[in-house]
């Protein structure tokens, strides 16, 4: 399927307006209309968790071996987690005061990207526990849609099972991330190679409808129903709606000025250190709050300092890693 293909060729521009989205949105607010696009750029988030099912799913079906899918995963992560973690525990915990008590189980929580499951106090960051329980479950999600002889009925009895899952944690913490698993099994759906069930133009105004209601949703709730927006979840789910037309209809334009990609290098670079840049953000927006910066010339040169170092530590990780791989060739 042409829109699929499209995706995968252009999967790292994709995460590199997700990581632009999610930065802009946590800088200080703007006014006008853009706004409207800051205040929904946790967006962003849900196209990573979008591409990463998608992702995730192309690599278990070339290769099931459930040990080298577990060794590429983490060897993409930790390498860049595992020291920042540790940078950040030592440079934040002594302003933090905690007890031995709270320390202890904030270093364990947060070396082990496990925090934010058990309410551990002074977590970094949601999305790397959710991260890590995707990509546990990723298999799972693949492996049934794999084997089904009606795949769309699996696809939709798992959406059904995690949306029981997310009415358990209504009003929590943690419903931010169980109410993505949703926009995960799309991703991880989207990359299977079944037969189409719609014609080229029934998809595109599928698409089309699709993208609009939950623009409509999520606009609507802000402005008429606040209350719904974080406890129940409306803040995410209509982005079940929106991410699967928004990634293919960027991925189309992408295709379009194709003979003009070299333009877009940037978003590509930006895509590649997308998880780089999201750790420096989150801890860079934490001391910005922190000591209460304000002014916009302020914030720009916050986002942009995330940008630069997050690739930079990328740039780092990358060589890194690359050496311990080839100990030979260092």
């Amino acid at each position: 399927m042409e829109h699929r293909n499209w995706i995968s060729q252009y999967r790292d521009e994709l995460k590199g307006i997700a990581i632009l989205w999610v930065v802009f949105f946590h800088a200080q607010e703007c006014g006008g209309f853009l706004w409207y696009v800051q205040r929904i750029g946790y967006g962003g988030v849900d196209i990573f968790f979008f591409l990463t099912g998608y992702g995730l799913a192309r690599s278990l079906r070339k290769s099931d071996d459930l040990r080298e899918y577990w060794r590429r995963r983490l060897w993409r992560i930790l390498p860049s987690y595992l020291p920042f973690i540790l940078i950040w525990s030592l440079a934040m915990f002594p302003g933090y005061q905690l007890s031995t008590v709270q320390a202890i189980r904030s270093a364990a929580g947060n070396w082990l990207g496990l925090g934010y499951w058990f309410n551990v106090p002074k977590s970094f960051n949601w999305y790397i526990s959710a991260l890590l329980m995707f990509l546990l479950l990723a298999p799972l999600f693949y492996g049934f849609m794999a084997r089904s002889h009606r795949p769309w009925l699996t696809v939709l009895i798992q959406l059904s099972i995690v949306a029981g899952l997310g009415l358990c944690c209504v009003g929590l913490d943690q419903y931010m991330a169980v109410s993505r698993l949703p926009i995960f099994i799309l991703g991880i759906a989207f990359s299977m190679e079944w037969r189409p069930a719609l014609s080229l133009a029934a998809k595109r105004i599928f698409y089309a409808l699709s993208l609009a209601l939950g623009l409509f949703l999520v606009t609507f709730c802000h402005a008429r129903y606040p209350e719904l927006l974080l406890p129940y979840g409306m803040y995410w789910h209509p982005f079940v709606l929106i991410t699967p037309p928004l990634c293919v209809l960027l991925s189309y334009c992408f295709h379009k000025a194709r003979k003009t990609r070299f333009l877009f290098t940037p978003l590509k670079v930006f895509g590649q250190a997308s998880f780089e840049i999201y750790l420096v953000n989150i801890w860079l927006v934490e001391l910005a709050k922190k000591h209460a910066l304000s002014g916009y010339v302020q914030w720009v040169i916050l986002c942009m300092t995330c940008l630069g170092l997050g690739v930079a530590y990328h740039l780092l990780v990358h060589k890194t890693t690359k050496a311990l791989r080839t100990p030979g060739k260092a």
